[in-house]
């Protein structure tokens, strides 16, 4: 097959420098696909567009499937470092509130590359098998702050029906910001917790507050 018998162009465009970090080799392969879609992007062609080799790739990232997850290892540090900073008097809920809103708080220039990878995610099938392993993770250190504060283990029943429940509260955000530009991510994961404490009182009106409090921007689409 040549060249032009693909679109895909593996060379790196005139200018682009070597990628030599973790977070450029993210960039170029989050670029590629989008541009390509997933599935027709292949380790080698994201290695030649960052002008390195497939061994410098595979330093950074297992597999391809890892990509888009970015270094959610030091993510995941972070959600772990946050909640052990809360002081005792904040209630479990709260706490846990506060840091998964803030966990996925992003610079504004960070926002779309941050939208385009929770979709590659959530719908990829590949990265929906991989997301078990990834989530499991997140769930742990939810766990583990809830175990503390019950005086549980955190493997036991309740801290990991607590992991469960957070971790179900953001991924109902991700799937509703993913298509909707003029929200807000933390308004949307704070709004999900809010409903989830209180979810008989969903019933007795605070649900029609709850949807115009993340209601697009008037005159936006989904």
């Amino acid at each position: 097959m040549t060249r032009e018998d693909h679109p895909f162009e593996p060379d790196r465009p005139p200018g682009r420098p070597r990628a030599t970090t973790h977070d450029e080799l993210e960039s170029i392969g989050m670029e590629l696909f989008g541009r390509f879609g997933y599935e027709n992007v292949s380790v080698q062609q994201i290695a030649e567009a960052a002008g390195v080799s497939r061994r410098t790739f595979f330093r950074y990232f297992p597999t391809k499937s890892d990509l888009p997850w970015g270094d959610f290892a030091q993510e995941v540090a972070r959600l772990r470092s946050t909640l052990a900073l809360v002081p005792e008097e904040v209630p479990l809920m709260t706490a846990l509130r506060r840091a998964v809103v803030e966990f996925n708080r992003v610079p504004a220039e960070a926002i779309e590359q941050h939208r385009a990878r929770l979709g590659l995610i959530l719908t990829e099938p590949e990265l929906i098998a991989r997301s078990l392993l990834k989530f499991q993770l997140w769930r742990e250190v939810i766990a583990e702050f809830a175990g503390r504060r019950l005086g549980l283990p955190g493997s036991s029943f309740l801290p990991e029906l607590i992991g469960e429940i957070a971790l179900s509260a953001a991924v109902a955000a991700y799937r509703e910001w993913i298509p909707r530009h003029a929200t807000d991510l933390p308004t949307l994961i704070d709004t999900a917790f809010e409903a989830m404490t209180d979810l008989e009182g969903l019933e007795h009106g605070t649900a029609s507050a709850l949807a115009r409090g993340i209601a697009p921007a008037e005159g936006s689409s989904r």
